[in-house]
């Protein structure tokens, strides 16, 4: 718990890429936060300002990856590089919270299976809180290094999970989703090259995309039952935003109607779940952390729909979602919760 008089000191590591700027963004308009340390290896030097047009924010990015006085440190860095400098953060006293991979699976072979590298500190996996607070609210209060979950991941089980832990649908479940290019991230390249995605909708990952095994570990514990998953991402011209069309099959006996109030009373009861009467555009969350569900009938099949901002509620805004849970802050200090319209 933080004292009414007293801020949290917060540094970001890797502030300039899509994720760390949001990071930021979200942490100087929080009441609760001063931001003390800005560190990113492209514009060390300059001002954060600088980095992100428009930005009121003046602290002088830093380089390297040492941070000092910290009550939290938020990592936007690439996957295993916040792995290898964690130990050091949290030996500082400070509560780490990763925005990539690297502590979102517990066991170190399903990390080397879908990361294709052994994980850095296997060590701490066992260590890290999964961030989605919708499911992991209790044990967020205690930890102090949390895995902000991957985007797709967000969309896939917050469509699936209610269901699925409520006993009300068969453990087989088809994740459709679909991304913004700023999923991409900020470096340049071939796949996100506006010529290339520009006019243009592809399917990638088919044959395997690494968030499946993020998204599959956290179903399986949600039920008894083998769970069995079929995912395909694809990318689609613009710029934020995931919607995820998730295929569920009620069980025996089952209604659709049971498995729609199901989902209904799982919004209700969440600070930044918005349950729609249709299902939602990608449009009508841009810029919030709210994900927006919607639970829909076509003859046997469920079809739950979910939209969320892949820098906000998929990135970002979770992580100060999770921040605000862990140091007993209001859930939605910080975080907006209107988009604009059109």
């Amino acid at each position: 718990m933080v004292a009414s008089s007293q801020r949290l000191r917060v540094a970001v590591v890797g502030c300039t890429g899509y994720i760390g700027t949001q990071c930021v963004d979200l942490l100087a308009a929080h009441p609760d936060v001063e931001l003390t340390t800005l560190l990113g290896r492209s514009w060390a030097g300059r001002r954060f300002s600088a980095a992100l047009p428009g930005s009121g924010v003046d602290l002088v990015v830093e380089d390297g990856l040492h941070v000092a006085g910290a009550d939290v440190v938020f990592a936007a860095l690439p996957h295993t590089v916040a792995a290898t400098h964690a130990q050091d953060w949290l030996d500082s006293g400070a509560v780490v919270i990763d925005t990539s991979a690297d502590f979102r699976l517990t066991d170190p072979q399903a990390y080397e299976r879908w990361y294709g590298s052994a994980h850095p500190t296997p060590g701490l996996l066992e260590r890290a809180v999964y961030g989605l607070v919708e499911f992991e609210r209790d044990r967020l209060r205690g930890t102090d290094l949390i895995a902000v979950p991957g985007c797709y991941p967000t969309a896939a089980l917050l469509a699936s999970v209610p269901a699925l832990r409520a006993g009300l649908v068969e453990p087989r479940v088809i994740v459709d989703a679909k991304s913004g290019v700023s999923g991409a991230g900020r470096s340049p390249s071939r796949t996100a090259h506006f010529a290339e995605v520009n006019e243009s909708v592809r399917a990638y990952g088919v044959g395997g995309h690494r968030h499946a095994g993020e998204m599959l570990v956290h179903m399986q514990t949600s039920t008894p039952d083998d769970v069995s998953l079929t995912f395909v991402p694809h990318l689609v011209p613009m710029t934020r935003g995931i919607l995820a069309t998730v295929y569920l099959q009620p069980r025996s006996g089952i209604a659709p109607d049971t498995v729609q109030s199901c989902y209904r009373e799982f919004c209700e009861a969440q600070t930044f779940l918005r349950y729609d009467e249709a299902p939602p555009p990608t449009k009508s969350v841009l810029g919030s952390n709210v994900a927006a569900v919607n639970c829909t009938a076509q003859g046997g099949t469920v079809v739950v729909t979910v939209a969320i901002d892949n820098l906000v509620k998929g990135a970002a805004g979770q992580g100060v979602q999770a921040m605000n849970v862990r140091f007993g802050l209001p859930e939605s200090a910080g975080l907006p919760t209107v988009s604009p319209w059109p």
